[in-house]
């Protein structure tokens, strides 16, 4: 039994309505004529000669290990996938430790500075511009400047630290994959 190929199905105009077509499993069957049309059974029959049978497309035969093996490649092959889209997942969630640990190291880093910074510095820029004559009143507002500037150095480096402490690059990476 051959199976008939729809897509290269011809439409005949029927005899008793111009406007209707054959239907395609007409034109398959060789038994079956279109209506009494004598020139159009003639002309399915010569497209079925065995002229025509080098033309019409072959189905694959597979064997069962064919298919087996098909199987188990496309097995391997998301697995492999699977197992690139755990690494991927397992990389994300080391830049978030890591940038976790360094924001926490920065923070501390920062108040240990702070601290250190306004307990020596600051006690020896005032001595020093004191002892130049600087009044007392304009000592304290100098200090508070340079302390200013090196408290937002600081801050904008925990910042920047901080920005990749979060979990949307991680949802995105998730989003990508799973759609």
């Amino acid at each position: 039994m051959t199976v008939p190929d729809f897509r290269r199905a011809k439409y005949n105009l029927c005899t008793e309505n111009p406007f209707r077509l054959t239907p395609p499993a007409a034109q398959a069957n060789l038994n079956v004529k279109s209506n009494g049309d004598n020139a159009n059974a003639a002309s399915a029959a010569s497209e079925h000669s065995p002229q025509h049978k080098s033309t019409q497309q072959n189905y694959p035969d597979p064997s069962f290990s064919d298919i087996f093996s098909a199987f188990s490649e496309a097995f391997t092959q998301r697995k492999a996938q699977g197992l690139a889209f755990l690494e991927l997942t397992n990389s994300e969630l080391m830049l978030i430790k890591k940038s976790f640990f360094v924001t926490v190291f920065a923070c501390l880093a920062a108040s240990a500075v702070g601290t250190v910074c306004w307990l020596i510095l600051n006690i020896a820029i005032g001595a020093i511009l004191h002892s130049v004559g600087v009044s007392y009143v304009v000592v304290p507002l100098l200090l508070l400047v340079f302390n200013s500037v090196a408290a937002f150095c600081l801050f904008k480096l925990a910042q920047n630290s901080f920005n990749y402490l979060s979990f949307s690059r991680l949802i995105q990476t998730w989003r990508r994959v799973f759609g």
